[in-house]
């Protein structure tokens, strides 16, 4: 069989990877704090199985990995007093059942439990680890450069802020939550990094971007589509040419 049907079909694979990396950005474009899955192409190179074949040698390209963009997206004022974006590389850590995570995304507010907590839900840490509560009557808040949280003129709390060795090693873990891993190093705590009170750190996405890609990515699986299918036809008839010579 030719070797060309599998490279055009590898091409058309990766490009529905592609395609997915598109359209899910695109379906982000207002998810605060969401960064751009960008997919990662790689050639391949595969050596003949057999010795004495003509083709001693075969390339193709498949998607190596879908990675986030973790460029900053653009800052929303927002005026209300629990907004928070991050000025430089930190992130904010939050408490989940799969453990702590972290988030470009700070449309915080307060639970029904009291504690400050994600759009999610998820429970917001301070520099020691755990949750910050508030109390139930109060009545004015606001937010610190520090990311001390004040309430009605105490401070209940400080933000935890953190960076990693390697940000573009984080992986992530749902739209707006990202996990450490052996790439990015473990979680350590910034004080580089500063908050923007009443502001939010919008997606990374551009939209006339992401549309050029999707027509892009659509018409380079619609031709490599159609050379699978022309070489699934050549193949069709040299075995009805060598069934027919005999």
């Amino acid at each position: 069989m030719s070797t060309g049907i599998w490279m055009a079909a590898s091409g058309a694979s990766s490009q529905i990877t592609a395609l997915d990396a598109t359209a899910n950005n695109l379906a982000n474009a207002n998810t605060v704090g969401y960064k751009v899955d960008q997919a990662v192409f790689q050639e391949h190179l595969i050596a003949a199985m057999y010795a004495g074949r003509a083709q001693k040698e075969m390339r193709y390209n498949g998607v190596a990995t879908v990675a986030p963009d973790m460029r900053g997206g653009p800052v929303q004022v927002t005026n209300k007093p629990l907004d928070c974006a991050i000025d430089g590389d930190g992130f904010f850590a939050v408490r989940t059942p799969q453990g702590e995570r972290y988030t470009r995304a700070g449309a915080f507010q307060i639970g029904s439990d009291g504690m400050l907590v994600t759009a999610q839900g998820y429970p917001v840490v301070d520099s020691g680890g755990s949750p910050i509560s508030v109390q139930p009557d109060a009545k004015v808040m606001s937010m610190g450069n520090d990311g001390t949280l004040t309430v009605d003129d105490s401070d209940v709390g400080q933000l935890k802020l953190v960076t990693f060795n390697d940000i573009n090693g984080l992986e992530k873990d749902g739209a707006q939550l990202f996990r450490q891993t052996p790439r990015s190093g473990v979680a350590v705590a910034t004080t580089q990094a500063t908050v923007q009170a009443g502001a939010l750190e919008m997606p990374n996405v551009s939209i006339v971007k992401g549309m050029t890609d999707l027509v892009s990515a659509t018409r380079a699986f619609e031709a490599l589509e159609r050379a699978v299918e022309e070489f699934s036809q050549l193949e069709h008839r040299a075995a009805t040419d060598i069934v027919g010579a005999r």
